[in-house]
């Protein structure tokens, strides 16, 4: 697997989310447009909790999820059942950003590595680091549409 390749889309994909959640402020983070389930602040966290839980964890590493994110920002949570407040924009932006640095030092040279339990996604089965970083990036890039179409149908209310 090329390393370089790999994390430098994985880094090329966050730079892009990162870029996109420029102007999202805590006044428009939790606008649920008519029809989406999910807001600009449930997205970002989304994208940073499923590096965590996707590749850190199936990688035998210790996720860094702060307290509450898991319930707020894992698959199948919606901001209408939230019961707890959610961190800031400006909590979760840097994280975002130091979770590209922690990446690579944590799994250069170690792509090829097989996870213990491969994960099935779809008619997918992931079985090495760099397969789960690989669809990670995948991921980042369908919600970074979702961002940028919650962003333009804000713009058009």
């Amino acid at each position: 697997m090329n390393e370089k390749m790999l994390f430098d889309q994985f880094e090329f994909a966050r730079n892009v989310t990162l870029k996109v959640a420029q102007g999202i402020t805590e006044e428009n983070a939790d606008v649920l447009p008519a029809g989406a389930p999910n807001s600009l602040r449930w997205q970002l966290g989304h994208i940073y909790v499923s590096v965590e839980g996707m590749v850190f964890h199936f990688a035998n590493e210790t996720p860094n999820l702060p307290d509450g994110f898991m319930e707020l920002f894992n698959t199948g949570t919606r901001p209408s059942e939230w019961k707890t407040n959610p961190p800031a924009i400006e909590e979760i932006l840097p994280l975002l950003s130091e979770q590209v640095k922690r990446v690579k030092e944590t799994f250069t040279g170690r792509l090829d590595e097989k996870i213990a339990q491969p994960l099935p996604i779809g008619p997918l089965k992931l079985e090495t680091i760099g397969e789960l970083l690989s669809f990670a990036s995948f991921h980042e890039s369908e919600h970074i549409g979702i961002i940028k179409s919650l962003k333009n149908s804000l713009k058009a209310e």
